[in-house]
Order: C-alpha cells, then structure tokens, then sequence
C-alpha cells in the first residue's frame, strides 16, 4: 500500500480505465445515492487537526448535504495527537467492522507510519494537496546562520534531516507564533497556509518563508492525504469510499469557484462539528484571513486534477516522495 505502481483503486485511476473496472461499483454507488436517506452507510472520518479551511471540501459537501445525498451517514471523530491518525482508524474500524472509516494526513506522516507499522492496514484513495505547504518561518534567514527550529513532535526527525546544521527542539504548536516573536525560537514549523499570513498581519510585513519541498532534494509528496482501512476498499464498502470522495472533491470544485462562500461553509462546520476547539495563536480574527487562507488551500488543490476531477495521487509522484522518505 505504499507503493502506487500499479493503481487500481477507483478514486486514483484514470477515466477511460476507470470505466472498464467500474460496473459493479456504479451499481452499488447508484444503490447508495438512489436510496438516499432511506439507507445511510456509516462513515466515521479521522480529520488530522480541527475543522479548518484546509478541510473546505469536507466543509461544503457536509454542509450542503451531499455526503447525506450520496447515502453516507457521516460522523467525525475526535482530533488525536498529531501521528495517530492511522492508528485511530485501524482501532475504529477494528471495533466497527461493518462501517466504513476513513481518515486524512500528510504523505510524510502516512507513508513511514505505515512502514513502521504495516498492521495499520491503511491505503491512500486520494489527495486534496498535491504537495505540502511546509515550511519553515523565521524573522531571519537561516542560511546566514544556525537557528533553533521549533517543530511538531511528530516532525521533528524529519526536520533534523533537512536542517542537519540548525537546533531542531518540539515545540508547543498552540504557540509556536509567540515563540517566533518573543525569540524563544529563532524558526517555526508553518505552513505557507495559515501561520505564514497570520505572521504578516502580526508583524506588518512578511517573515522569512523557506518552503521545505524541493530544498536540498527534500520530496514530501502529497498533503492532506485521503486514505482508509484497507477492508473498506472491498465490497459494497469500495463504493461507500467512492461516494465520500466524489462529494468532497465536489466541494472542493465548489470551494475553488466561490472561497468567499466557502470560508462561510467552513465557519458553519465548525458550529456543527465542535472541532474547532484549539486554542492557538496562528489564527488571525479576521474574514479576509480566512479567504486568504481558503483562496491558498485552493491552489494546492487545483494541483491534483488530472483527468476529469480533483483528487487523483499520480503513481510516479507518490513513489518519487516515498522513496525519499523511507
């Protein structure tokens, strides 16, 4: 499941091919949106942080109904610590072998979790960034000297590997822009999404963005990587997998259209959900930083249409990244 050499799941493959393979997954996916609310399959979804614009797709497709529509009875389950997210959905699944449970992720953590531990039995379907907004944020630029870089727990190995020179330390992510600011740190962990635009209404101008794909060789493949116990990808179940991706990459579409609704959809989930509950000081309080931050989600977005839809993992990308990070 971590190599994409040979793509044979429904979401990833391409249309003419797609539609050799499908016959029986379109009966079951018809079945499913035809019955509608007579029949919902559960689907119980592991978002890897709280509801957020990253997650607008999701946002809109909830908001809207369109996971309801599409016969999926969508819960979501609570935010875990950061790399947990494969194990919480092998656990769910486990205890709930009839459902379907899905789960969201960056290609940097799904990959050597998976390797470490390949009982996870989890596969990527999809991807909603085609690659990572990480970076690193600074007040100044690292190359002029050796910094401490305050990370993510689950990151910080990763870090070390690319800043080999600097002081890599985990760090509290619910204060990482303070630290930035107070020089508790001299860089933080960001992504060119959501603290790189709060730091620059903060500061009244930009800091120091050094994104981390491409920098010395560094490949971090995909972000916000779909993926699902690997059973649910069997049966009726594939088609459950299916209809999920087909009503968030709908969303998406929506949300690259009109982010300013979007961002709405967003603000609404959040009421609906609760997982919103971080207390962080990456957040900036306002409208336009939350259309700024959408209109930047779309971009990476728009980066994995291929074909006729948003979504799709291309198998020599995804193995370029992987064997990089393994």
């Amino acid at each position: 499941d971590l190599s994409l050499s040979a793509l044979d799941w429904m979401w990833r493959i391409s249309a003419p091919l797609r539609e050799r393979r499908a016959s029986s997954n379109r009966a079951v996916l018809k079945s499913l949106c035809t019955q509608g609310k007579r029949f919902q399959h559960a689907l119980s979804l592991q978002l890897d942080y709280y509801m957020s614009p990253q997650f607008a797709g999701v946002a809109s497709a909830l908001v809207n109904d369109s996971y309801a529509s599409k016969g999926i009875n969508i819960s979501f389950l609570p935010t875990c610590p950061v790399g947990e997210e494969q194990a919480n959905v092998r656990k769910h699944q486990d205890a709930n072998p009839s459902d379907v449970t899905m789960g969201t992720v960056e290609q940097n953590i799904f990959s050597p979790t998976l390797a470490a531990n390949p009982g996870l039995k989890t596969t990527a379907v999809a991807a909603m960034f085609a690659k990572s907004p990480l970076c690193i944020a600074s007040l100044e630029d690292p190359s002029k000297g050796t910094l401490k870089i305050g990370t993510h727990e689950d990151t910080v190995d990763l870090m070390k590997r690319i800043f080999p020179a600097h002081d890599v330390v985990a760090s509290a992510r619910a204060t990482k822009n303070t630290d930035l600011k107070s020089g508790n740190v001299g860089a933080i962990q960001a992504y060119t999404t959501t603290e790189v635009p709060c730091l620059r209404r903060e500061l009244g101008h930009d800091p120091v963005v050094t994104p981390l794909e491409g920098l010395n060789g560094t490949k971090l493949g995909y972000s916000q990587v779909v993926f699902a116990a690997y059973e649910c990808l069997e049966g009726d179940k594939r088609a459950v997998v299916q209809a999920f991706c087909e009503a968030t990459f709908e969303g998406w579409g929506q949300a690259i259209r009109n982010p300013e609704q979007a961002a709405e959809m967003v603000r609404e989930a959040k009421k609906m959900l609760g997982l919103d509950d971080e207390s962080n000081d990456h957040w900036y309080p306002s409208a336009d930083f939350e259309v700024e931050m959408l209109q930047k989600c779309n971009d990476y977005v728009k980066g994995t249409f291929e074909g006729d839809r948003y979504g799709v993992i291309n198998s020599s990308n995804w193995n370029a990244a992987n064997d990089w990070l393994l």
